[in-house]
């Protein structure tokens, strides 16, 4: 089915402009790369979690599993495969062909499978969760978590992950607040934060102990109407049109 007349909003839903985001699965290989991500390196628990600073097995990654069910959303943020990745593996699959001596369109397709196309690679975690229980719900407040592994900090990969999971909760959840929040000593992020057009709406005092020092944990959070307002001034500055801040369908 031709799918030229559906929207790139619709088409790219799952992807932004540098980024791929895909499920995590319950299998071994997203089991360790969670457990790499935020119990193998002490900078993210440190950064992002008030637990104390120690080691964990890969069982600990089991709680995370046991609450996906309360997620809105949890996503591995992925890296796509670059050109150079799907040329090389092209001409690997022409060359196993060649030497195999197949021409057949079905047996090049199982060769495929032998050798499949290079998959996307997770560099971090992105989710909203939204209020604990039922009966909150109706309130369509959410909370972004987001982490990125340590190999690929620094190049902007959080801010555009969170970027999409607003889009994502503003327009396509009908969500009315987004909240996220941050350690004080953590200033990149609030840096961060700022920067998308979040609004500081408050601090816990004292909250946080972090290398024998007492710090503040800060509170960040964007409404329905400022994110419409946002990307409409976004779009503006792109000379772009239907400037709404509403997901196209």
């Amino acid at each position: 089915m031709s799918t030229s007349h559906y929207s790139p909003t619709l088409i790219n839903a799952w992807r932004s402009p540098r980024l791929v985001y895909r499920a995590i699965e319950d299998n071994p290989t997203d089991r360790h790369t969670l457990w790499t991500f935020f119990d193998k390196d002490p900078t993210s628990i440190a950064m992002a979690s008030l637990r104390p600073l120690n080691p964990q097995p890969m069982a600990f990654v089991q709680r995370l599993y046991e609450h996906a069910h309360m997620l809105h959303i949890r996503v591995f943020i992925c890296l796509p495969p670059s050109d150079s990745d799907i040329a090389q593996w092209e001409g690997l699959i022409q060359e196993k062909a060649e030497k195999s001596g197949l021409t057949a369109t079905l047996d090049v397709e199982k060769l495929k499978g032998e050798f499949p196309r290079p998959e996307p690679k997770p560099i971090g975690v992105v989710t909203l969760l939204p209020p604990m229980g039922d009966e909150e719900r109706h309130h369509r407040n959410a909370m972004i978590g987001v982490g990125i592994g340590a190999e690929w900090r620094g190049k902007g990969y959080g801010g555009e992950a969170v970027d999409w999971v607003l889009d994502w909760g503003f327009g396509r959840l009908g969500l009315h607040r987004i909240w996220l929040a941050a350690f004080e000593y953590n200033e990149r992020a609030c840096r961060l934060y700022r920067k998308l057009g979040f609004v500081e709406e408050g601090r816990e005092r004292e909250a946080v102990l972090y290398e024998r020092k007492w710090w503040d944990m800060l509170r960040f959070s964007m409404l329905e109407g400022e994110w419409e307002a946002l990307r409409a001034q976004q779009k503006e500055a792109k000379g772009e049109k239907g400037a709404d801040g509403k997901m196209e369908e």
